[in-house]
């Protein structure tokens, strides 16, 4: 059993997406960070930490989800003809 095909764009799609995720995370996690400290008093560490994992983990694989989705949809692969 070998690795199955991917094609290309879509795995260069994706390294894009997270990228741009990465980037987008910083955004986000300031924005979150702002708000835990406005709902007064810190916030326990551990669940603030729980919280910024779990921003990152969907942020990267909605970002990685939507670069293989335009990948894909460049190149041609996957679409459908009208």
């Amino acid at each position: 059993m070998g690795w199955p095909d991917l094609p290309l764009a879509g795995v260069l799609g994706a390294a894009l997406g997270v990228l741009v995720g990465l980037i987008d995370y910083a955004v986000v996690a300031s924005l979150v960070r702002r708000a835990l400290a406005r709902l007064g008093g810190a916030p326990d560490p551990k669940r603030a930490d729980l919280v910024m994992k779990v921003v990152f983990v969907v942020n990267a694989l909605v970002f990685a989800a939507l670069g293989w989705w335009v990948g894909v949809s460049v190149i041609g692969i996957g679409v459908t003809p009208a």
